[in-house]
């Protein structure tokens, strides 16, 4: 049952908004799933059927319901929004939107890096020993990105044993080794998955699946890389967005011909 107006005059189809919103944040009515009929609602939450579909309009509104002709009202599949006018951080961002984050590590090795992490790296010939983690990095235990890993073994020696499954690897680097990231460089391509990605993805084989290929070196303060990480995140699921304000934003295009 909802609360009677307070004095702060929140009606009670925002209520019962708010409350519908949360649960589907927190997949208790998961993607592409039919929410409780109108009736049901009523019943539930003791409010007027005006009240059920004011809140339902509002949750349409936001893009997290959608009505369906003759069928009733369906949780919209989401995607994941990322930011990429700050240094990203997976597990932050999915506990941000309310998901929880996790990975799977496919591997995790030590040994010398190639000659394209060795340039991003800035490793000298004499030592290019680097660890490099590869996982699926997931949402509410669904699988969004393929993510590689590539950093210095000098800087943190030891993190092979690391647990990547259930930690955070900035968390680890920030707390285990002091190596606080300070600023990252990132370049980000339209693809369509291959069969081998999309089956690790959970996405259909053998049909054309839009996908964006990421790279990114992250720095700290001292200028020095610590990460080179190249990913392939799931076209369906996740959205690149940046905020740019006049004159307060070195905003670069990068074009190749």
């Amino acid at each position: 049952m909802l609360e009677e107006k307070h004095s702060e005059g929140i009606p009670k189809y925002v209520q019962l908004a708010k409350i519908l919103r949360e649960k589907i944040l927190a997949q208790e009515y998961r993607p592409d799933e039919q929410i409780p009929t109108e009736a049901n609602l009523c019943k539930e939450y003791n409010v007027s059927r005006i009240t059920v579909r004011e809140a339902i309009n509002k949750l349409v509104q936001e893009s997290l319901l959608n009505r369906r002709q003759g069928r009733g009202t369906y949780v919209v599949h989401q995607k994941l929004r990322r930011n990429i006018a700050k240094v990203y951080s997976f597990s932050s961002d999915m506990q941000r939107l309310g998901l929880r984050p996790s990975s799977r590590v496919l591997s995790i090795t030590r040994g010398e890096a190639d000659a394209l992490a060795a340039e991003k790296l800035h490793l000298p010939d004499t030592n290019r020993t680097v660890v490099v983690i590869a996982r699926i990095r997931k949402a509410n235990e669904t699988p969004v990105l393929i993510e590689t890993t590539i950093v210095p073994d000098t800087l943190c020696p030891g993190l092979i044993e690391k647990d990547l499954e259930k930690g955070s690897l900035y968390q680890i680097l920030t707390e285990d080794y002091q190596l606080v990231l300070h600023h990252a460089e990132e370049t980000y391509e339209a693809i369509i998955l291959s069969n081998k990605d999309a089956k690790l993805l959970g996405c259909p084989v053998n049909r054309p699946m839009p996908a964006f290929s990421l790279q990114r070196i992250a720095f700290l303060e001292s200028g020095a890389p610590i990460e080179f990480t190249r990913s392939v995140g799931r076209g369906d699921m996740l959205t690149l967005a940046i905020t740019m304000v006049a004159d307060k934003a070195d905003f670069k295009r990068v074009i190749d011909l």
